[in-house]
């Protein structure tokens, strides 16, 4: 059975584990022991391909503390290509513009380490 600790654990590693269950093939990110859709407990680890499509966003001006100096900054939705969502800050993109940004762009998971912190990031593909 896939925890949350091996979900972190690939973060660390540039990959984004779910469970998705065999019954029904929904995916859950991050990993549940029981289907969320259907409520099997028959549940599989699986590895996305990382890649998905904006399906929102928001501009962070007030920060928390530990991000203060990072604001402003995006953070995103992202439908994975696989099924499950997932939220993470969107890099190479100008925050201050954020009418260039579109919903349904196509985006890549990649990790960001900040202050010896693993942070969930998408770029534009």
């Amino acid at each position: 059975m896939i925890t949350i600790q091996d979900y972190i654990n690939g973060l660390k590693k540039g990959k984004i584990l779910g469970s998705k269950c065999k019954k029904c093939g929904n995916l859950m990110i991050p990993p549940k022991p029981v289907c969320s859709k259907c409520g099997s407990f028959d549940v599989e680890e699986v590895e996305t391909t990382g890649k998905g499509v904006i399906r929102s966003f928001t501009v962070i001006y007030v920060a928390p503390e530990k991000f203060k100096d990072k604001a402003p900054y995006v953070v995103v939705l992202v439908s994975l290509n696989e099924g499950g969502a997932i939220m993470g800050r969107l890099i190479g993109v100008d925050p201050t513009k954020p009418e260039d940004i579109k919903i349904g762009a196509k985006v890549k998971f990649k990790l960001l380490i900040e202050n010896g912190e693993q942070i969930v990031a998408f770029e534009p593909v």
